[in-house]
């Protein structure tokens, strides 16, 4: 009589953890490049909802893009490069969510005018189309990286230089320390008007065939930037956890000085079609529904 007992409370247990959401996550494995996108998945480093990797730059992000059955459940890369692997069929991946809103900031000496030469990275990427959209500056030239540019400022080669957060801010600092006075002069994220508007810079793009068992960690992301992002102490938290080698950022308290400049927000990618549209036309990059994940 007792067992019967036992296995009917045991059964009630079994049913009502089914129907109270305590099933843990199915875990996933993520690919994020280090920086901004890197600091948008905190929440989902040493969790139950998956194993993050980080990288530096986008070759790896477009080597594991191409693979037909690649180990990653869900990819962070740039939205043109995501969006033009797919167009032109090489990639098993599919546009869920815009995750980064543009993080690009023009900073400068109080002696710089505009022709004066101008250091800059990314002339393929989205940092060049976004600088050459606003037609602002003619003596520009492009470097490798956001760490050649930030030489190039520190050094006082140059008084003006596009960056993006948090290099942003480190930069400043640095000046700081060697006597340079340098600031933003020009929000990039920022329309004509001066509506701070953005543009979908990297996005979440999930494997087909892993949308139901990345949904409960996709979840979490968008959980996390919308109710976390104000607790600064959770934020520094996390970082120190995690490290900034493995987040690629200058360190946690420079991160978190720069949080609001970064642009993070989840935003399903089907909410902001005309905005993805616009954006990827300047990559000649022509938008289609079938680029979504469904």
């Amino acid at each position: 009589m007792k067992c019967k007992r036992l296995f009917a409370a045991l059964l009630v247990c079994l049913l009502a953890g089914c129907h109270n959401g305590s099933k843990k996550p199915e875990k996933i494995q993520v690919l994020v490049p280090q920086g901004a996108p890197a600091l948008s998945v905190l929440s989902l480093y040493n969790s139950a909802y998956g194993d993050v990797t980080s990288v530096a730059g986008s070759d790896v992000l477009s080597v594991e893009l191409a693979k037909n059955d690649g180990e990653y459940d869900v990819i962070i890369a740039p939205i043109n490069l995501g969006a033009k692997m797919i167009e032109a069929d090489s990639s098993a991946y599919r546009l869920t969510a815009v995750i980064t809103w543009g993080n690009l900031y023009i900073v400068a000496t109080d002696t710089y005018q505009n022709g004066d030469p101008f250091a800059a990275f990314g002339e393929n990427a989205v940092p060049g189309k976004i600088l050459n959209s606003y037609g602002m500056h003619e003596n520009v030239t492009y470097y490798n990286s956001v760490q050649d540019v930030q030489a190039q400022l520190l050094s006082g080669k140059v008084q003006a230089g596009l960056l993006a957060e948090p290099a942003v801010s480190a930069t400043i600092a640095k000046a700081k320390e060697q006597g340079i006075s340098l600031s933003i002069i020009k929000d990039l994220q920022e329309a004509e008007d001066g509506e701070s508007k953005g543009y979908p810079q990297a996005a979440v793009f999930v494997k087909q065939g892993s949308e139901t068992r990345s949904a409960a960690a996709l979840a979490e992301m968008e959980r996390f930037l919308r109710e976390e992002t104000q607790d600064q102490e959770q934020l520094i938290s996390r970082m120190d956890a995690i490290g900034i080698e493995e987040l690629g950022i200058p360190s946690a308290s420079l991160a978190l000085a720069s949080w609001e400049r970064q642009n993070l927000r989840y935003v399903k990618a089907t909410e902001v079609t005309q905005e993805v549209s616009d954006f990827l036309s300047l990559f000649d990059i022509t938008f289609d529904e079938e680029m979504l994940s469904k």
